[in-house]
């Protein structure tokens, strides 16, 4: 999972890093989301994020993390589990959302988070995960490929 970072730990959350969770979702959304795909709805956190935040802690096939230093969250990774079906021949995880207060960023922070989803998807018999990444954001792109992750697919839009 990668060497520690001097007074930051990574632990499942719970309800009481809402405020946290929503403030590193929002900051992933505004940086990335919103920033990069003209169609993301800016007002969407305000209005749902802790809702979203919620849900996922409530769901038992999401895995939400946070980063926290002094009390504070510093970085969230949520991820979900897909169990094998008729479509699919094996269980999966897909990383939902990744996101490291800038300050932190270069400090082994998100790869502890990677770490952790790592282990939790094999240890619920997963035998891949996924993310997704715009193409725009080349740190995340380099981030997950030092993660171990390699593409897939891509998705392309058409603005009509």
């Amino acid at each position: 999972m990668g060497s520690s970072t001097p007074g930051v730990s990574v632990r499942e959350a719970t309800a009481a890093d809402i405020d946290g969770l929503v403030a590193s979702g929002t900051a992933l959304f505004m940086e990335d989301g919103a920033a990069r795909d003209r169609l993301r709805n800016s007002g969407w956190p305000k209005a749902h994020a802790a809702d979203y935040e919620a849900g996922n802690l409530a769901d038992p096939d999401m895995l939400v993390l946070v980063a926290e230093h002094d009390g504070t969250v510093i970085g969230h990774l949520t991820g979900g589990f897909y169990a094998a079906s008729v479509m699919w021949t094996a269980a999966r995880a897909d990383l939902v959302s990744l996101h490291v207060m800038a300050p932190w960023r270069g400090q082994n922070v998100g790869a502890r988070l990677v770490g952790r989803f790592k282990s939790w998807a094999k240890d619920r018999g997963a035998v891949q995960l996924r993310v997704t990444a715009y193409t725009a954001n080349q740190d995340a792109i380099r981030f997950y490929q030092r993660q171990g992750f390699a593409p897939l697919e891509s998705t392309f839009a058409l603005d009509i």
